[in-house]
């Protein structure tokens, strides 16, 4: 799955983008925690996500974009080879 920073205006986008993408309509409430017990629980793995232009998504969503990062990173280490982030300035 990629995240096309161009695409991403906002963090409300980018929730909804991952929601639909990752089928956790039911499960996902739009928040950092929600989106880790998701990942980590409800998603069919093995699974790929890659972040293009992330320096974009930077610039449209703040620290959030780097909370973000920070988040797929953690379930990388976590789940090891189920899960793999690459990120993409």
């Amino acid at each position: 799955m990629t995240i096309d920073g161009k695409k991403i205006g906002n963090i409300k986008e980018l929730h909804r983008f991952l929601q639909e993408n990752l089928a956790l309509d039911t499960i996902y409430f739009e928040n950092l925690e929600a989106l880790w017990d998701g990942l980590t629980s409800h998603v069919s793995m093995p699974l790929t996500l890659q972040w293009l232009d992330f320096q974009m998504s930077r610039r449209a969503l703040g620290n959030y974009a780097d909370e973000l990062m920070n988040l797929f990173y953690e379930i990388d280490e976590e789940l090891e080879e189920l899960f793999t982030f690459i990120l993409k300035v």
